[in-house]
């Protein structure tokens, strides 16, 4: 295989792990995003249920309690409603992070190759212009 063609499956392995890198930070982005929001859902819920049983030992309206009480349940059913999803986007993160990091080994262990090819290529040079230096040399040995 030519040299070039080498540079281009070098570059195309770069590129590859370049857009997995990339993707596995967006899904990163999203889940760390939707986790957030549904820790705040939790959060306001919580608020929800204290105001209530505060409401509750003061005795305010039946009404008001129900409401409260209600907005609450919605709330923790809203938070419960994106477990799915986080669930969801937690896999894919896995996933996208271990694409990105076996498309970082493969550019890694190309480029180890690349080195060793190299280096055995300039052994060989190395090798060669010694054999025509000794050549050279036994060439003025023998003529003197």
């Amino acid at each position: 295989m030519s040299g070039r063609a080498f540079q281009v499956l070098q570059q195309m392995l770069k590129m590859r792990k370049d857009r997995s890198v990339a993707k596995s930070k967006m899904v990163k982005a999203e889940l760390d995003r939707v986790s957030s929001f549904n820790a705040q859902i939790e959060s306001y819920a919580n608020e929800y249920e204290s105001q209530w049983m505060n409401t509750a030992q003061k005795g305010d309206t039946v009404l008001h309690l129900q409401t409260q009480a209600s907005f609450g349940q919605k709330l923790r059913a809203t938070a419960a409603s994106q477990v799915p999803e986080i669930q969801n986007l937690q896999a894919q993160t896995k996933e996208a992070m271990t694409k990105a990091q076996q498309d970082a080994e493969r550019l890694k262990t190309f480029e180890s190759f690349m080195a060793n090819r190299q280096r055995l290529k300039q052994k060989a040079l190395d090798q060669q212009d010694e054999k025509t230096l000794e050549d050279v040399l036994q060439a003025r040995h023998r003529s003197s």
